[in-house]
């Protein structure tokens, strides 16, 4: 099975998905293949180092393909930057369609597709996207916590559990408390706002509070610290008020935080895993970052509710990367 190569093609469009590719690189050689994975080689040393893990092969790409490289009628497609594919055995291309003009049969990751996801995408893009849906019918692996409705409709679609990078770590002691919006807009400024309100008051209960890195001040109290992002630091987590991407929710929630959730208005990718983590019991949706935040507090005061939150993660399937790197090596037999 050495011989196997598969190429992981992460989009560059924050931690989450090269988090994501990184995991499924690691169950993939446990299983005796030779990933490659085409990510941000700088993100891809950053999570090594903080999960303690191998670095694997990395072929440095940037996918461009931020949200104004998407609404930009004029830019250039971001498959025009991947280099030859044609010493791969299999391609898997993390959130990004286009990949099937390239390679017909590479499977499809992620939970949901940039054309649907964007507000005001660009018309001609979204056509083609449809397009080689409609023509390929690709294979595609989704977290099933997290796929979007539609992916079902679209893609020969088999969902796996969460993408766990390294072990599980839940601290006995639970003595944190996460206020998060990664770059968000609307959610960004609210949670700024959130966020100094919260270090000119009282502090809540004995909990320390992880604020997000870039919206912390020094001159802060001792007890909120900026956001490290480490598996330390969700270990100790009791609750997290989050805007809800899929790598911090993952990651909070293979920690066993309860989820309190807000997002910037507009944001249809936040809105559904805000809707999906509620309707599995794991969290609540909340109108604003201050809305979410008051109901954490209320939470951390009650170990009835801790306790009930604790039971409902045993239902949790945490282990995506290996089911995923199963079928993708079964599919080569």
């Amino acid at each position: 099975m050495s011989s196997v190569r598969i190429a992981l093609i992460a989009c560059s469009n924050g931690l989450g998905h090269v988090r994501r590719m990184l995991s499924l690189s690691l169950a993939l050689r446990a299983r005796g293949a030779s990933p490659v994975l085409l990510a941000p080689k700088d993100a891809v040393l950053r999570l090594s180092m903080v999960y303690g893990i191998p670095i694997p092969e990395v072929i440095n790409f940037e996918s461009r393909t931020m949200r104004s490289d998407w609404l930009a009628s004029d830019a250039c497609c971001w498959a025009d930057y991947l280099p030859p594919l044609d010493d791969f055995d299999e391609v898997v291309s993390d959130n990004l369609v286009e990949i099937l003009a390239l390679r017909p049969k590479a499977w499809l990751s992620g939970s949901f597709f940039w054309h649907m996801a964007l507000q005001n995408f660009p018309p001609h893009k979204a056509a083609i996207a449809e397009e080689l849906l409609a023509q390929h019918r690709p294979r595609m692996i989704s977290t099933g916590l997290f796929a979007a409705r539609y992916l079902a409709a679209k893609t020969n679609l088999v969902t796996v559990g969460l993408y766990a990078l390294g072990r599980l770590v839940r601290a006995n002691l639970k003595s944190d408390l996460l206020i998060s919006c990664g770059r968000g807009g609307e959610a960004e400024n609210e949670t700024n706002t959130l966020i100094k309100s919260i270090a000119s008051g009282d502090r809540p209960g004995n909990y320390i509070v992880w604020v997000e890195p870039t919206l912390y001040s020094y001159g802060m109290p001792r007890w909120i610290r900026p956001a490290s992002y480490t598996p330390d630091m969700y270990s100790r987590l009791v609750a997290a008020a989050i805007r809800p991407g899929v790598g911090t929710a993952t990651e909070a929630l293979l920690a066993g935080a309860r989820l309190f959730m807000f997002h910037e208005s507009g944001s249809l990718e936040m809105a559904h895993n805000a809707r999906q983590i509620a309707k599995n019991g794991f969290g609540g949706v909340y109108v604003s970052a201050k809305d979410a935040w008051r109901a954490l507090v209320d939470f951390a005061k009650r170990r009835e509710a801790m306790a009930e939150h604790a039971n409902s993660l045993q239902e949790l399937d945490c282990d995506g990367a290996d089911q995923a790197a199963c079928l993708l090596l079964k599919s080569l037999n």
